[in-house]
């Protein structure tokens, strides 16, 4: 983001419907000297009311990726954060974004650490399957009376907040390890789902929480490399145990 750090940090707009949104976001972004904007499935492309509304922000923009689902635009990222009001089922680990963890902005400015920071649609933000392939959710403290927000001031606001961690010098890197992407969750997620039915531990038809349940704990953990081949290595040999 500037000669001083390389942190790894892309802002990703899910499904944006407004052009001018897109401009005002590669504006925020850029004011606040990050680099990375990316947009889940456009309703609209870039259009050159996002070009006027980006202003010196432009370079932002020609250079934004496009994802054609949320799983691909969060699959290589090992550390996901969701910025979003909506009460849950299940409760997910939950920061004010001015309140965020020590722990997470460790995890943040650590240069192995590939972030991405999730904002939902206009209308109706980000769905509660999204929220939970999340690692992490931030919530604007706004007024109870009118709490929504303009997707570009959210983001404003949250990359405001993301700065001061990435230039706080009393914010100590974490020791450097190798936390395995959100793809390679999944992929044990559903490894471990297919040894719990083999065991007739889960039933998906009658447990519909527990898939969701140990998601939540393998995300919580944030395995490295070695702990995952570790797992998907004893996980293996069970089913092999199993024929």
């Amino acid at each position: 983001m500037n000669k001083k750090n390389n942190i790894d940090i892309e802002f990703i707009l899910v499904e944006p419907s407004h052009p001018g949104n897109i401009g005002a976001c590669a504006r925020a972004i850029k004011n606040m000297g990050f680099k990375k904007l990316a947009l889940v499935n456009p309703r609209k492309k870039i259009t050159e009311e996002a070009f006027h509304r980006a202003k010196s922000a432009k370079d932002i923009l020609e250079n934004t990726v496009i994802y054609k689902s949320f799983d691909l635009a969060i699959g290589e990222k090992n550390l996901i954060l969701a910025t979003s009001a909506r009460e849950r089922t299940i409760p997910w680990p939950t920061f004010y974004v001015d309140k965020i963890s020590d722990e997470v902005k460790r995890q943040i400015k650590t240069k192995t650490t590939k972030t991405g920071i999730v904002f939902g649609r206009e209308d109706n933000g980000l769905s509660n399957e999204e929220l939970q392939k999340c690692h992490y959710h931030l919530i604007i403290p706004a007024s109870e009376e009118y709490s929504s927000l303009n997707l570009s001031h959210a983001l404003q606001i949250v990359a405001f907040e993301i700065r001061k961690i990435v230039f706080d010098n009393k914010i100590l890197k974490t020791e450097v390890r190798e936390v395995v992407s959100n793809l390679e969750n999944e992929k044990l997620l559903e490894h471990l789902m297919e040894v719990l039915k083999k065991i007739d531990f889960y039933d998906p038809k009658s447990s519909k929480q527990v898939k969701t349940r140990i998601d939540r704990l393998i995300k919580k953990t944030r395995l490295d490399k070695i702990e995952m081949g570790i797992l998907r290595g004893f996980l293996s040999k069970i089913i092999d145990f199993e024929k």
